[in-house]
């Protein structure tokens, strides 16, 4: 994969760097991740400076700045997990408090608002995220499913296959779908935040199995089975500062 670096102007004062990876695609995007990484990936053989006039384009800029200023907005109000004693962790938009014990076996018990880790390396931070992120992914995969099964039968009468789940921790999206092969993946930190956002990240997801690509059909479809949508994915820009890593 071949990559460049440009520096972007956005402001007298301000520019950011933009990473343009050249991929075997058709067609150019732009996306930013919360960590506020900018990439560009563009179709193999793409004349380069199409996607300078792009990215330069007043419009262009204007998104992009939004979206940083979304993100920064999220960091400021940070609510990551701290895995700690007395620390905090979010799950369906909930705050839970952590306590953390030396155990002879791993275990993580939810009661009420607090969280009990029980581990053989409690004072191992990777162990107990591992041990922690195992914990999310029993919990979340099940209540996902139960979700997905909910929308379903909106799509029988598609002759869509019935679509496999899968669930991992994403650093830069909610979800992704694969149409030729009906495979879900939804990211593991998903589980963090309101039940409204998880159902219409997967509402979202499955609608590719109809609407492969975001035109037109793809977002009225959204709107006809979820009119208040874009409400819902404002929320979630802010969420993915919060909980997305």
């Amino acid at each position: 994969m071949e990559e460049e670096i440009y520096n972007l102007q956005l402001s007298e004062n301000k520019s950011v760097p933009v990473h343009i990876e050249r991929k075997n695609i058709r067609n150019y995007y732009i996306k930013i991740s919360p960590d506020l990484n900018i990439v560009v990936p563009i179709p193999l053989k793409q004349d380069i400076e199409t996607i300078y006039r792009f990215l330069n384009s007043t419009k262009t800029k204007k998104w992009i700045e939004k979206n940083i200023n979304k993100f920064q907005k999220a960091k400021e109000e940070n609510i990551k997990d701290d895995l700690t004693n007395g620390g905090t962790v979010k799950i369906l938009d909930s705050q839970y408090i952590v306590y953390i014990y030396e155990s002879m076996n791993d275990k993580v018990v939810l009661d009420g608002f607090n969280l009990y880790i029980y581990s053989k390396n409690a004072k191992d931070k990777s162990y107990i995220q591992k041990q922690y992120n195992e914990f999310l992914k029993t919990e979340a995969k099940p209540y996902f499913q139960k979700v997905m099964d909910k929308f379903l039968p909106i799509f029988k009468k598609y002759n869509i296959p019935q679509p496999t789940l899968k669930v991992k921790p994403l650093k830069s999206k909610w979800g992704s779908c694969r149409p030729t092969t009906a495979e879900i993946t939804l990211n593991l930190h998903l589980y963090k935040v309101s039940d409204q956002c998880i159902n219409y990240v997967i509402l979202h997801e499955l609608t590719h199995l109809v609407h492969p690509g975001h035109k037109k059909r793809f977002y009225n479809f959204l709107q006809k089975y979820m009119p208040n949508y874009q409400e819902i994915e404002k929320k979630l820009d802010v969420e993915a500062g919060q909980v997305l890593y």
